[in-house]
């Protein structure tokens, strides 16, 4: 159970961070489903409430690597 504390921990830390970067975070009854979607130019972020801990985790890690990719080489360029 620790564990799972923990990533809940990180779950709300990571909603938070993406609700700064104007990403609406959406939970509710999804039929047991998540994803991402960009709709009229908003990121959204949908979660069903019953998902795994570590699932919701996922989503929000996703999402925020979306948003922040890995600088390439730009020295080359």
């Amino acid at each position: 159970m620790p564990r799972e504390k923990a990533i809940e921990e990180q779950v709300e830390n990571m909603r938070k961070k993406l609700n700064e970067a104007g990403v609406k975070v959406l939970s509710g009854n999804w039929g047991g489903k998540g994803g991402i979607a960009r709709y009229k130019g908003q990121w959204l972020v949908v979660m069903d409430r019953h998902l795994p801990v570590s699932m919701k985790f996922r989503l929000l890690q996703t999402m925020y690597q979306i948003l922040t990719p890995e600088s390439t080489d730009e020295e080359g360029a």
